[in-house]
Order: structure tokens, then sequence, then C-alpha cells
């Protein structure tokens, strides 16, 4: 999860140069993947390839959806309106007061104590203050119940940050849900779309003799021209 973490943040600043890393790492992770999303379209549009594996048979599935449905959807719920950096809500005589989980808390969960830990972690770091009457409790000794609705208070606050995907197998007519990672469909596609640039780059530099800096300075169209005629 770090190493995605560090991506997302990669992107979102490379794309927004007027926005920090520590900026980045302190949106919401809903609204992180959001702008992801949304940069996925400025580039590449909005339709996505992509292969499953049935959980039932091992078949392969082959999806194409469209990510410009998930932020339609969403934004016109209940959770349309940007979450204040504060929220609260009570419950069988606990009032709770928390904050929606960032990039920074993924982080900080992957580097330390172990895995089986990382949900007290989380909840320590999101819960700000939790009382049952005149008494203070720790995140920690919250009952089972009440962090039960913490988490579907998160969600129902939050729905971008855990998109699923409704699947279903042709061969063996199973039906499961799986997320949508926008981070690495983002950055598989932007490894690719540089990778392509750098042997356009190759290409036009030996034919011709230029520099890289004068080969990245050309409009796509014309860059395409000039390789159109490389093929002649």
């Amino acid at each position: 999860m770090s190493r995605q973490d560090e991506r997302a943040l990669a992107l979102l600043t490379a794309a927004h140069v007027d926005l920090s890393r520590e900026a980045a790492a302190k949106l919401p992770i809903g609204e992180r993947d959001r702008r992801l999303r949304t940069l996925y379209q400025d580039l590449f549009g909005s339709r996505v390839t992509a292969l499953a594996t049935c959980p039932e048979c091992s078949e392969s599935l082959e999806l194409e959806f469209d990510v410009e449905a998930f932020g339609a959807a969403l934004e016109h719920g209940p959770a349309a309106e940007p979450a204040p950096a504060q929220l609260s809500f009570s419950r069988d005589g606990y009032d709770i007061l928390f904050r929606l989980p960032n990039s920074r808390d993924v982080l900080a969960l992957c580097h330390g104590r172990p895995v089986e830990n990382n949900r007290l972690r989380l909840l320590e770091r999101l819960v700000l203050r939790a009382s049952c009457g005149e008494q203070e409790v720790a995140a920690a000794d919250m009952p089972a119940t009440l962090i039960h609705a913490l988490d579907e208070r998160l969600s129902l606050v939050d729905p971008h940050a855990d998109i699923r995907l409704d699947l279903g197998c042709s061969a063996c007519r199973a039906q499961w849900q799986a997320p949508f990672d926008i981070v690495s469909f983002l950055w598989s596609e932007v490894d690719a779309w540089a990778l392509r640039l750098l042997r356009d780059v190759h290409r036009l530099a030996r034919a011709y003799g230029w520099r890289e800096a004068d080969i990245l300075a050309l409009s796509s169209p014309r860059r395409q021209c000039y390789l159109e005629l490389l093929d002649e």
C-alpha cells in the first residue's frame, strides 16, 4: 500500500504544480482518488480496460467501463459536498469526533508495528475524541459495535475512497465485488505513455540528429507527422 500511496502523491504533485506533497498527503483518500480519476480522464479519456480473474473458477474476464460514471453516481449522492475537516456522530451513548483518512495515515501504517495492528492504529489516528457521558474513552477501548458504526460512517462520508466493481463470471455465474484502484490504472497508463514517448524521441534523434529537448518541444501532432514520414 505504501508504494501505491507514494505513486498517488507523485502523480498528483506532477499534475498540479501548485500542490505541495505535504498538501497532497493531507487530502482525504476519496478526494485524492477523485482528482486522480479526473487526471486519468484528461490524459487518456474515460474508458478503462482491465482484466479480472473469477475467484470461483479462475476464468479470465476482460472488463471495460467508464470512470466518469463513478463520479457522476457519487457526486449526486448524500456526500456530494466536500467533507469538513472534523466530523462527529453519536451512538449508544457515545459521542465521537473523527476525521477522514489520508495518505499520511496510510503511509504511517506501512512502517513500524506489525500489520495486524493496522486497523487499531488507523482508528487511533482518525478518532480525535471519544466519550461516553463525561468519561473520555480511548479509541482502542471503543466497543466493536461502535467501531463498525464508525466504519459505516466513513464509507458514507467519503464514498470515493473505496469504489467497488460489481463483477460476474459468464462461465460459472459467480458474482463478486472487486476494488477499483485508480492509482494502478493511472500509473500503468502514464508508464506506457512515457515509454512510447522515449521510443519516439529515440527514433527522431537517430534519424534527424535532433536534440531530445528540441524533439520534446514539438507539438504531439507535428512529432507524429515526422514519425509517419520515417515509415514511408
